[in-house]
């Protein structure tokens, strides 16, 4: 694959073009000669000649390759190329023109999101970090190029947890939940006000318009240096959307108020 015209095959895949590097390999667009599906073939952009290095490698995609959510980029097949560069396949979510990251997704949207899909990016995010701590596969902080996004707008972490697998950091952590939940939370400030989070903290409400009050006291304890949210749970629990679906699950109907108001039973 040193050479894409000469060398068009993985497998049963049949590489079509470059579609550009990731922070890991280098990434090719690819045909699947049966199924005729499109996927993504990741050649590593070092080679992984070392065996106990080989061995880790090999666990960690046996162990992401088992780990089915639906925020997840799933490893599809895997192998060592001739030199020991890694060769990773996972789905395709881009169009005709290639994928697209966060970060571009937010360019073409002017450098900014509105709440609720921004919202919806961040506990797609938190609920796939949960799922790859709960596997023993963390990911580490996260960034906007690292996050791709389908037609549909829905958003997947790629090769999760391969960083630190190939560095020999896996298992699970506090620290490195919290640091990961806090970059997701960066992430969605970004997102919401088009700002860097960074010091001194800005409330987004001062940024934008009409926003939900609660995105202040959520981004609050999010970005806390020295605390955030303990785990991607208690995040997602604390979401504006999530408190105001708990808000009216808790308002009393019309009919439970009048009860309550004449000292009926069955209106306390």
């Amino acid at each position: 694959m040193d050479d894409l015209p000469d060398r068009a095959y993985f497998g049963p895949y049949q590489l079509v073009r470059s579609l550009g590097p990731s922070m890991l390999a280098d990434r090719y667009l690819a045909l699947h000669v049966r199924s005729k599906g499109s996927f993504v073939v990741h050649r590593f952009s070092s080679a992984c000649t070392d065996r106990a290095q080989q061995r880790r490698l090999t666990a960690a995609l046996e162990r992401m390759s088992h780990i089915r959510h639906p925020h997840l980029l799933g490893v599809e097949n895997f192998s060592f190329a001739p030199g020991g560069r890694p060769l990773v396949v996972t789905p395709y979510t881009g169009n005709q023109d290639g994928l697209i990251t966060l970060a571009d997704l937010l360019d073409l949207k002017g450098g900014q999101m509105g709440a609720f899909e921004a919202e919806r990016a961040i506990l797609q995010l938190l609920d796939a970090t949960s799922c790859t701590h709960a596997a023993g596969m963390p990911h580490g902080e996260l960034n906007l190029d690292e996050v791709m996004v389908d037609r549909r707008g829905s958003v997947f972490i790629e090769l999760a947890g391969l960083r630190l697998a190939i560095s020999g950091r896996t298992g699970q952590g506090s620290e490195l939940l919290r640091d990961e939940t806090r970059s997701i939370a960066e992430i969605g400030y970004r997102l919401i006000t088009g700002l860097p989070a960074d010091e001194p903290f800005i409330p987004p409400t001062s940024v934008v318009r009409r926003l939900d009050r609660h995105w202040d006291e959520w981004f609050e304890t999010a970005l806390e240096p020295s605390g955030g949210f303990e785990t991607p749970s208690d995040a997602i629990d604390a979401l504006p959307g999530n408190r105001r679906e708990q808000a009216r699950d808790t308002q009393p109907g019309p009919v439970r108020v009048v009860l309550q108001r004449l000292g009926i039973p069955g209106g306390a």
